[in-house]
């Protein structure tokens, strides 16, 4: 068959092919799963963030959080809605995700070289995959940018006019506002494309001259975060402080153990989960053969880019590799989600140029194993009929697990029980949930501890904690992962002798895996 020649009108055509699809599926799986599941630790972390945000305070300077973008997307949503609950925090989120997927379906439709009911089939497939993969929701922002990711070096590959390169760096310089490791991973994958571009480029001067105007695009990009590092009194060295902690820690994330396809016990944990954690496993074993794999063909190809879709082939291999990392630096479902997206986009761009009708075999098949691979709450309550009660959640009805209901149930229970609560109550280490369920302002800066810190942050969070006493702190002193040293006891050994020298622990303890602590009168 010969090779689908795009014009600037089929660009549009596939834009809004693109746009339909993308709106549709994400409008209608919003629709259909936004009710299910919550989550203490990460939710709260994201929705708390987005709440202090539409307050006034600042991310890092006020309180511990990701990069700035996502609180100040979430909050404008807030403001305009005039709502700052869970819904808000999830529309906001959705909309994110939307944009992802779009580009997406875009990006694969460059790809495919059929026409007809075979393009919308394809189109409607990868919207279905990529919305599926997006799991949690509240990490929809790190999934879309991936994405955009892979849309910024297509774009460099595509085209050598210094206003579209100006506009890639702007791209990037934006992803890094949404998360400093995209900015990151995006300049890794720019250096692999600009490799790429070099070995076939008649003249090295003239690209090295759109790198600069990719490299400004980025300054411009990043500039709300530069301006903030100038104008917002400490905000910069908060800044500062998060990227020094990183390499003190000497990590991104807390790792796990990779969780191999030939690791799965199948005797211990059932037929049906041992399925899910295969699938799982063979998710990471994909992060790492797909780009090298794609190098290979790359190279046997001599790195061809007569077409679309060996372009969109080299930017999903470029992205790829760097994000194998962020799925790998915590090898569980959640960042395998969080690094796949490129590699996916990769996987249905080489099934676009296959022949009659392979790449719908292909996106089937690839959307039943994501299927299996990512179960979603939705599913589970009304496929597998798991345990989910309806729950009240700061005004909103969700459904969630029967055991994460009764114990918010005796956490209200609790908070409603005290005298001032706008400042009365402290929930650690990972329930920043309860504070904003309460829409309450937490008394210290370290708002989900996750690391062990040294004496002099913690005697800063002492003293914080001294000048607003909380009534009543909720404390789970569980062991992370199952390591005894991530227990908030071991890494905030300061924090914990100071809160059992003012707190006395409550007789009537009801709550599950939580200590209730009182002031001492």
């Amino acid at each position: 068959m010969k090779p689908v020649t795009l014009t600037v009108n089929s660009y549009r055509t596939n834009f809004s092919l693109a746009a339909v699809v993308a709106l549709g599926i994400s409008g209608l799986w919003f629709w259909l799963t936004w009710r299910y599941d919550f989550d203490l630790a990460d939710e709260g972390f994201y929705w708390y963030g987005a709440q202090r945000v539409l307050q006034g305070e600042v991310p890092l300077r006020d309180f511990m959080s990701y990069d700035i973008g996502r609180y100040y997307w979430t909050a404008a949503f807030m403001y305009l809605m005039g709502d700052d609950g869970i819904f808000a925090a999830r529309v906001s989120a959705a909309v994110y995700q939307a944009f992802g997927v779009l580009l997406g379906v875009f990006i694969c439709l460059l790809a495919l070289q059929r026409e007809g009911a075979v393009r919308w089939l394809f189109a409607l497939l990868t919207a279905c995959i990529l919305t599926i993969w997006v799991k949690p929701y509240y990490k929809a922002y790190d999934h879309a940018t991936s994405i955009a990711i892979v849309a910024m070096l297509v774009l460099m590959l595509k085209t050598t006019k210094p206003a579209a390169w100006l506009f890639a760096g702007i791209c990037l310089g934006i992803a890094a506002i949404v998360g400093r490791n995209h900015g990151l991973y995006g300049a890794i994958a720019s250096i692999f494309v600009l490799s790429v571009i070099l070995l076939k480029a008649p003249s090295r001067k003239a690209v090295a001259g759109l790198y600069g105007y990719f490299i400004l695009g980025v300054l411009i990009g990043f500039s709300p975060t530069l301006i903030m590092m100038l104008a917002i009194d400490g905000f910069a060295a908060a800044f500062i402080d998060s990227i020094t902690l990183m390499f003190k820690y000497g990590a991104t994330n807390i790792s796990l153990p990779v969780p191999w396809p030939w690791s799965v016990r199948v005797g211990e944990i059932g037929i049906l989960m041992s399925v899910v954690e295969l699938a799982i496993g063979i998710g990471f074993v994909f992060l790492l053969v797909f780009p090298l794999i794609g190098i290979l063909v790359l190279a046997f190809s001599r790195f061809d880019l007569s077409s679309d879709a060996r372009k969109v082939l080299v930017a999903a291999i470029a992205a790829a590799i760097p994000y194998a990392h962020y799925a790998f630096s915590r090898s569980d479902l959640v960042h395998l989600t969080l690094g796949i997206y490129p590699a996916l986009i990769g996987l249905l761009a080489a099934g676009g140029l296959m022949k009659e009708l392979r790449p719908l075999v292909l996106a089937v098949s690839l959307l039943m194993v994501s299927l299996v691979t990512v179960p979603k709450g939705y599913l589970l309550h009304s496929v597998l009929k798991e345990d989910y009660v309806k729950t009240d959640i700061a005004g909103e009805q969700l459904w969630i697990k029967r055991s994460l209901s009764e114990k918010l149930q005796l956490i209200a229970r609790e908070v409603q029980e005290l005298t001032h609560n706008s400042v009365s109550f402290l929930a650690l280490p990972n329930m920043p949930s309860i504070h904003a369920i309460f829409r309450t302002q937490m008394a210290i800066w370290e708002i989900y501890p996750l690391i062990p810190r040294d004496s002099n942050f913690e005697i800063r969070e002492i003293r914080r904690l001294e000048s607003s006493l909380p009534e009543r702190v909720f404390l789970s002193d569980h062991a992370l992962d199952g390591n005894p040293e991530f227990r908030y006891s071991r890494m905030h050994p300061l924090t914990y002798g100071w809160l059992t020298s003012r707190y006395e622990l409550s007789d009537s303890n009801e709550i599950p895996g939580i200590n209730i602590y009182s002031l001492k009168r």
